[in-house]
């Protein structure tokens, strides 16, 4: 065993080839491990594989998690030495044993005990002592740590620099379509033309992504499933909704009309509270696709599957959330049903709530019909490829065949107290138009911000100009170089930091974003109902 310096020790015929196995994987600690059990396996030895059996502490990122790792990963090797396993053998260890436990956990720890793998394999040549081969982990983790504090020092100033410029920096959705499946962060990184990172640095990439375009995790697969027009302001895009004029909108509709109606319950479908509202009109999901097509050239199949596919959950989270704060305020009750249909003999349809051992029924013929029949992963792909009339109608006739169940569909009953609600109505027009007033002036203020930064910019490089006209040389290259002197610029950040400072300042409710039309609700949930919210 050779000690030491360990950090630098490679053997130097395996250090590019290691390295550049970790670097083309996502998964680097079993690209690493099978890339060293490769050199000691024995293509004429033990061919037969029995499963290992080793325990692992989850998570992997934990302090005993870890040692763990090590103690296993060391275990491998020294199974692997001893029994002069073949290479089919080592497939095996790596797709039943490790791979499972590490192909989940954070990218900065896939490398870090990646790099101790290849530093261990680099100064040992018998592992069979598990407990020399520890101290020697912890050895190497001990100078990886001293080294990486004296990093930190020098990254630290560098990447606030390069988190500000990735803050600023537009994203360039144009290659991005919705639908489009990437097979990892890498594939998406290139599309973009944005650099891989890692940490840190990658979590604020992806959040600064989400202000551009929205998207579905499908083990490493990203599964493009929305892109703005507009970016998403730079805020945490989890809080939306809760003091949106739309939502104050639609409480104030929404009691206006139960104030007027007898009783104390009403129940309609989602689409036809949608229309009550006035966030739909009657065409919504009712007009024929031949007719649609025929309005633009640009219109076709896959654009009203889209549209469909967008609009009907981003209307939809509207409804919940003003539904959701009404029945906060203990204004409203709301229960969300399952209706089925059923046909006797005659051709009479029957209608009746479903209980829950029929729900469960659905649920199970849905499924059915996704995984079995269509051979889909989720309900994603049937929307995007344009298969919702067919899977539901599939879904139809397995409930038809077992049950005698024509078809099913949602409804939304909201119980109310009606004395409550008309004393209700006043408060909330005054918020409301209060809200109103506040938006306007909120969006005047940031529109004049940005403005006089066109204004100031432009009126700097007329001035740069004049200062430049008389000098020799490349004028452009000039540009960057010189100041004018007296003359102030306006820096990148202003319109930004005065849109902050309003929502701060001005803003009312600014913890929580208003809503920016058909551009600020991000997919919330997914619908696995989308006739049956249609009907």
């Amino acid at each position: 065993m050779v000690k030491g310096e360990i950090l630098i020790c490679y053997k130097t015929d395996w250090r590019n080839e290691l390295l550049e196995k970790a670097g083309l994987t996502e998964d680097r600690i079993c690209s690493t491990l099978r890339a060293y059990l490769y050199r000691m396996a024995d293509s004429e030895s033990q061919n037969l594989y029995e499963p290992l059996q080793l325990k692992w502490v989850l998570p992997i990122e934990s302090t005993d998690g870890m040692m763990v790792a090590f103690k296993n990963i060391i275990f491998i090797l020294g199974y692997v030495q001893k029994n002069r396993c073949s290479k089919y053998v080592v497939n095996q260890i790596i797709e039943n044993d490790v791979q499972p436990i590490t192909s989940e956990i954070r990218d900065e720890y896939d490398f870090f005990i990646a790099g101790t793998i290849m530093v261990l394999c680099s100064t040992v040549d018998d592992f069979s002592d598990i407990n020399e081969m520890m101290e020697l982990v912890h050895e190497i983790i001990g100078k990886f740590i001293g080294l990486l504090e004296e990093a930190w020092k020098m990254l630290d100033s560098r990447e606030q620099v390069e988190n500000e410029n990735t803050t600023l920096r537009e994203i360039n959705t144009d290659k991005l379509v919705i639908g489009m499946v990437l097979k990892n962060y890498k594939e998406l990184c290139i599309l973009l033309g944005e650099e891989t990172k890692t940490g840190k640095a990658k979590q604020l990439q992806l959040k600064t992504w989400k202000r551009y375009f929205d998207w579905e995790k499908e083990g490493q697969k990203f599964i493009i499933t929305d892109i703005y027009d507009t970016p998403l302001p730079k805020e945490d895009l989890r809080r939306k909704g809760n003091n949106s004029i739309y939502k104050n909108y639609i409480e104030l509709i929404l009691l206006q009309y139960l104030s007027k109606q007898e009783g104390y319950r009403k129940t309609f479908t989602k689409r036809n509270w949608l229309e009550l509202l006035g966030m739909i009109n009657s065409k919504y999901g009712k007009e024929p696709k031949i007719k649609l097509k025929q309005l633009d050239y640009s219109i076709n199949d896959q654009e009203i599957t889209l549209f469909y596919i967008r609009s009907n959950k981003k209307l939809e989270r509207v409804l919940h959330d003003s539904l959701n704060n009404l029945q906060k305020e203990k204004l409203i009750i709301v229960e969300y049903e399952t209706i089925i249909v059923s046909i006797d003999s005659r051709g009479i349809e029957h209608r009746f709530k479903a209980n829950d051992y029929q729900k469960k029924r659905i649920l199970q013929t849905e499924r059915y019909i996704l995984k079995n029949v269509m051979e889909y992963k989720n309900m994603f792909y049937v929307y995007i490829k344009n298969k919702s009339n067919e899977y539901y109608s599939k879904v139809n006739e397995r409930l038809y065949e077992l049950y005698g169940w024509k078809y099913y569909y949602k409804q939304i009953k909201i119980i109310y107290d009606q004395p409550n609600i008309v004393d209700a109505i006043p408060s909330k027009e005054i918020i409301l138009q209060k809200e109103i007033l506040n938006s306007k002036i909120v969006q005047f203020l940031n529109d004049n911000a940005k403005n006089v930064y066109e204004k100031k910019e432009k009126e700097y490089e007329d001035a740069l100009d004049e200062y430049l006209e008389d000098w020799i040389g490349d004028k452009d290259c000039l540009k960057n170089r010189v100041k004018v002197p007296n003359t102030w610029k306006y820096p990148k950040a202003y319109i930004e930091a005065q849109r902050i400072l309003t929502d701060e300042l001005i803003r009312i409710g600014h913890n929580n974003i208003v809503f920016i039309p058909d551009k600020l609700l991000t997919v919330a949930e997914e619908s696995n109902e989308f006739l049956a919210w249609m009907t």
